[in-house]
């Protein structure tokens, strides 16, 4: 009888077990895409990118839940209005396309990829639009007690990239082939969600970082930068004044995993032939921002809240083991 009791009780526990706290989802939506530019091998592509931010970003965001009739949200993309949009806890929405000419990052470093988060001026509510109503601070807030100063909240946002140049999309972004001639479909991808993370001006957590002198002053980005001046001092990561300091100067560098330098993602300008990945600096800034990153914030163990189902599970193998006493108590 024991194993069955032990298997009971870890199976419901088990289920009842877990923390609020999980890893970000990024999901895109696909329905500007007029002309067919993102193929099967582009949206794989997309996808990796995805989860460079997926595999590293952890929060809390509340769900947005939007009733036809009810309270709903209509955001905006693309100029065009998004009725009753519904964001799932933890995710993020990001609707893509792709158009002639786009570019962003300044006249000097122009990459031809934008991006933009999704701020509270694009939604309005369907039935309350009282700003501090319950719903609409859920659905600016989603949860972020530290809003707007020291968590970034968002449903997500828009990237665009420009259908006139020539893309080389990646199936394994883990290896690297030459593609000259070529912008890398990955490396772009990546600038354009740091845009939807926050690296823009309207975002108080990018702005409160910003010393007033051209360069970014999070904590943790300027330790994982490890500059120091004469007088020992850790240093800001310089902006580049051309993209109007939303992007470091053109030849930042960070640490990949396995310590290898590469150029910031977050740096200004993509070169054709060149790839990116996230590097250490990359992550400890958007940590600096507001977002939980792991491997500089820890992710928390909170006492989890039991969901119906695992009530009903402990329920019944409670009862089995009642069962089971009783039966034994009968026979002997």
């Amino acid at each position: 009888m024991n194993h069955i009791r032990n298997l009971t009780l870890g199976l419901a526990l088990g289920a009842s077990m877990g923390s609020a706290h999980a890893f970000i989802n990024i999901t895109y939506d696909y329905r500007f895409d007029t002309t067919g530019f993102f193929t099967d091998e582009r949206k794989a592509t997309l996808e990796q990118a995805a989860q460079a931010f997926e595999s590293r970003i952890f929060d809390d965001l509340t769900a947005i839940v939007s009733t036809p009739g009810g309270n709903g949200i209509n955001a905006n993309a693309f100029n065009t209005q998004i009725s009753n949009l519904s964001v799932a806890a933890g995710e993020l929405v990001i609707f893509v396309g792709a158009t002639p000419h786009v570019s962003s990052e300044g006249r000097n470093t122009s990459v031809p990829v934008a991006g933009q988060m999704a701020g509270f001026n694009g939604l309005t509510s369907t039935s309350d639009q009282t700003i501090n109503s319950p719903y609409m601070v859920n659905a600016r807030e989603r949860g972020q007690t530290g809003w707007p100063d020291s968590d970034v909240s968002t449903w997500g946002g828009q990237i665009q990239f420009d259908s006139t140049k020539s893309w080389y999309a990646d199936t394994d972004a883990s290896t690297v082939e030459s593609f000259a001639g070529q912008y890398d479909l990955y490396s772009a991808t990546l600038k354009g969600l740091l845009s939807v993370f926050g690296a823009d001006q309207n975002n108080d957590g990018w702005a409160n970082k910003l010393s007033g002198q051209g360069a970014f002053n999070g904590a943790k980005a300027k330790a994982e930068y490890n500059v120091v001046n004469s007088r020992g001092i850790l240093q800001a990561i310089p902006t580049d004044d051309d993209a109007g300091n939303l992007r470091m100067r053109p030849g930042i560098q960070g640490k990949l995993a396995d310590g290898t330098l590469q150029t910031l993602v977050f740096s200004s300008g993509l070169a054709m032939g060149e790839r990116r990945y996230m590097t250490e600096l990359d992550y400890a800034m958007l940590d600096d921002m507001g977002w939980d990153v792991s491997g500089f914030t820890e992710m928390p163990v909170t006492p989890p809240v039991p969901e119906p189902q695992a009530w009903l599970l402990l329920a019944a193998g409670l009862g089995l083991i009642a069962h089971r006493a009783r039966a034994r108590s009968t026979l002997s």
